[in-house]
């Protein structure tokens, strides 16, 4: 038996679930070197679309802006440092 698509609003409006675009992810934080603290996150997308958003916290929520990325920038993993490209390959 095939699982209903649809779905209800609060309102009581009713919308349909349509599948865009799936895919590997790699999400990272930046932190403020002078105070520890972590500043946002970048996510960044990878399937038919290739997409990037700043998540930036905001109280409860976070809030995702459009950004730039390069597979080639490189992030800490644990002591070792990775490539973007190389962390998605490793994902199967």
């Amino acid at each position: 038996m095939e699982e209903s698509y649809e779905t209800k609003t609060k309102s009581g409006k009713i919308e349909e679930r349509i599948l865009k675009d799936k895919g590997k992810f790699v999400r990272y934080t930046y932190i403020d070197k002078a105070t520890g603290k972590a500043t946002k996150d970048k996510l960044i997308l990878i399937g038919k679309d290739q997409k990037a958003y700043f998540m930036i916290p905001t109280g409860e929520r976070e809030l995702a802006i459009p950004a730039h990325f390069d597979l080639g920038t490189s992030v800490k993993d644990g002591e070792m440092t990775k490539n973007i490209k190389n962390i998605l390959d490793e994902i199967k």
